[in-house]
């Protein structure tokens, strides 16, 4: 597919879906965050790109999505609710009406995010000021970026939701069957691999929950885990790892072990979900993989335990 573009009154050039997605990478990014990795509802999170392409492109916050998207998830998920928040404010064609449904009377408060980022400017009355002003732009950015650039994202997380919710159809009646026999509940501790052991004696067939069980079931933990170093003087938290080897392998990581007592921490055990992933993020046939976070350089590699079962810097 090409979309055309105009550069003067006569002539015209051609732009693939490549160079458009290309073009739209940051945007592409983070809206993928938004129903990918916080699972926040499709349409919804539509007008809240188009709400914070408004914000950028009309100078309200320099930079805006760039700047996201290298934000841990929880401020996203935290600014995206501020958005909706926006939004339902739009939705009335006067604020004394939305005051009225809703009992916001405190609005230096109401969006504390977009108010600050904005240097206080923009707060809901304002917004619902400018009303029309913003529902255009924001018409502009769903149908000139939004709809194109993230039709395919869109599609590959509409088609993940119906397969969810097919799995979880299943599961329920799975579990209805289980009840119906008399096995009513699974006690703390028991894995999903004893409720298949339980169905296939039932059936006589094995019955997968959620997808296929994995090997990496059976697996220990230190054979899933990525041991970490960092140079001193370059301090790095937990979150600032959590958040670029999540946004580069995806949701691959199970849990962060870091020392604590108020020094900068040298190293970390990043415990994986699958022992798969462990190749992907330390490249096979090198002893060390480096990675550059936040300007901070991180090497990793195979998580060796020691004999007497404690972690240092030497394991």
């Amino acid at each position: 597919m090409a979309f055309s573009s105009s550069s003067s009154a006569t002539s015209t050039f051609e732009v693939t879906r490549e160079e458009f997605n290309a073009f739209h990478k940051i945007d592409r990014t983070l809206f993928s965050r938004l129903i990918l990795t916080l699972n926040r509802d499709i349409s919804q999170s539509l007008q809240v790109m188009s709400f914070l392409l408004f914000l950028e492109k009309s100078g309200h916050v320099r930079n805006l999505i760039a700047d996201l998207i290298s934000l841990p998830d929880v401020f996203i998920n935290k600014l995206a609710d501020e958005v909706v928040m926006c939004l339902t404010c739009l939705s009335y064609e006067n604020y004394s009406m939305y005051v009225a449904n809703h009992g916001q009377n405190n609005n230096s408060f109401a969006i504390p995010s977009i108010t600050r980022m904005t240097g206080g400017y923009l707060t809901l009355p304002v917004i619902q000021h400018e009303r029309e002003n913003i529902l255009n732009q924001m018409k502009k950015h769903l149908n000139g970026v939004c709809y194109p650039a993230f039709e395919d994202i869109r599609k590959y997380a509409e088609i993940y939701n119906k397969e969810k919710v097919l799995l979880d159809q299943e599961r329920g009646k799975m579990m209805e069957n289980l009840q119906q026999l008399g096995i009513n509940t699974v006690h703390k501790g028991e894995s999903s691999n004893q409720i298949l052991s339980v169905q296939e004696e039932i059936s006589g067939t094995r019955v997968q929950v959620g997808g296929a069980v994995s090997e990496d079931e059976q697996v220990t933990a230190d054979d899933r885990t990525v041991f970490l170093t960092f140079s001193r003087g370059y301090p790095i938290s937990e979150p600032e790892l959590h958040d670029f080897f999540t946004r580069k392998f995806g949701d691959v990581i199970e849990e962060i072990f870091m020392p604590g007592g108020g020094e900068q921490a040298l190293y970390a055990r990043m415990v994986l979900r699958s022992a798969a992933k462990v190749p992907e993020i330390v490249t096979d046939g090198e002893i060390k993989t480096k990675f550059t976070i936040s300007g901070k350089h991180v090497w990793a590699r195979k998580f060796i335990p020691s004999s007497s079962g404690n972690t240092s810097p030497s394991s």
